[in-house]
């Protein structure tokens, strides 16, 4: 399939090439997927905010995308040339934990799913260039699956926390087109 220059802006997002196909899949299942979840799975609070409620699933929605993006060759070869960036990456994401406390969901449940994905996060992307990388990350996110079960939460936060996790460990950790 022919690819297309994604403008400098975006380059964190889809990488500098990406094809037409994988950028509409990716924003059809981040919408229909945030829209899904909010209109089936949350139970909006009566004290939530107006602005705390759109920025929550602005953020709920980025993880829905980048779980998809970050599968994209144009993504990841992006990350792939940029091991720096792929640190940051990682650094940053802590959107699980600000998702929770703007959504009124679970605090402490939002702490541990983010300490055991940043965790696994950075042991995966520690294995760059090993053939285990790729079985590490999926037996890491089996058990993350595994942990986020058992804490109980809400529906909707138990799928938020699954894709939170899928994203970061599996999805942008390991380098899929080495």
């Amino acid at each position: 399939m022919k690819t297309f220059n994604v403008p400098a802006s975006l380059h964190e997002v889809f990488g500098e090439k990406q094809t037409w196909l994988e950028v509409i899949v990716t924003m059809v299942f981040s919408i229909m997927g945030t829209g899904l979840i909010y209109g089936f799975l949350y139970e909006q609070p009566e004290s939530i905010n107006l602005a705390a409620l759109i920025i929550g699933f602005l953020l709920l929605w980025d993880v829905l995308a980048g779980c998809i993006a970050n599968f994209t060759q144009g993504t990841n070869d992006y990350y792939a040339k940029r091991p720096t960036a792929r640190w940051v990456f990682i650094a940053i994401h802590f959107h699980i934990i600000v998702i929770a406390w703007l959504l009124q969901g679970p605090m402490m449940a939002s702490m541990i799913v983010w300490v055991f994905t940043i965790f696994s996060a950075i042991l995966v992307n520690v294995l760059a260039g090993n053939r285990f990388q790729l079985f590490i990350a999926a037996n890491l996110v089996c058990l993350g699956i595994l942990l986020i079960i058992l804490l109980a939460v809400p529906m909707w936060f138990m799928a938020v926390s699954i894709f939170f996790l899928i994203k970061v460990v599996f999805s942008f950790a390991v380098n899929h087109y080495a």
